[in-house]
């Protein structure tokens, strides 16, 4: 009978042994995981903030084409504008009317202060939209900058629960 009860205590002695070896060894994978959560964190951090720097750089490529566009609109819009201009004055002139006084000069005055209202403002819509995409920009640019502190912070708060 001793050696039966000697068997089991030495038997119990070694389950808790190799209970003992498990939780450590379940500590172990849990600090390994929480480690790499910590890791994932940082670098989902820090792959956001790519993809949004990037986006922001799109919409400063958005704001120089538009700055383009809208030089080129002002520029079609003026050769448009002397273009009619020069019509007034040969049918005007084909009509026998002096182009340098009366009606003649009126019509020609009001169609270049026509001109630059249309030419300035769509210089100024050009400017707005390209501001737009600018301003779209730095927001981008101001998420990619807390995409990076969110990660961080995230690796921070599983680095603290591997160690608490």
């Amino acid at each position: 009978m001793a050696s039966l009860f000697a068997a089991l205590t030495a038997g119990g002695a070694a389950g808790a042994g190799a209970g003992a070896a498990a939780a450590t060894g379940a500590l172990t994978i849990t600090k390994v995981l929480g480690v790499v959560s910590a890791l994932a964190s940082v670098a989902g951090g820090i792959a956001q903030s790519k993809a949004l720097k990037t986006q922001a750089q799109m919409e400063l490529v958005r704001a120089e084409q538009e700055k383009a566009k809208g030089a080129a609109e002002a520029r079609d819009l003026a050769k448009e504008y002397a273009e009619l201009s020069s019509e007034q004055k040969v049918i005007q002139l084909a009509n026998g009317l002096d182009i340098g006084s009366g009606t003649p000069m009126n019509i020609s005055e009001a169609t270049k202060r026509q001109a630059d209202r249309n030419i300035d403002m769509t210089r100024e819509n050009a400017r707005n939209r390209a501001a737009i995409h600018r301003l779209q920009a730095r927001a981008l640019m101001q998420e990619a900058n807390s995409a990076i502190i969110g990660g961080i912070a995230g690796g921070i708060s599983a680095g603290l629960r591997i160690v608490g």
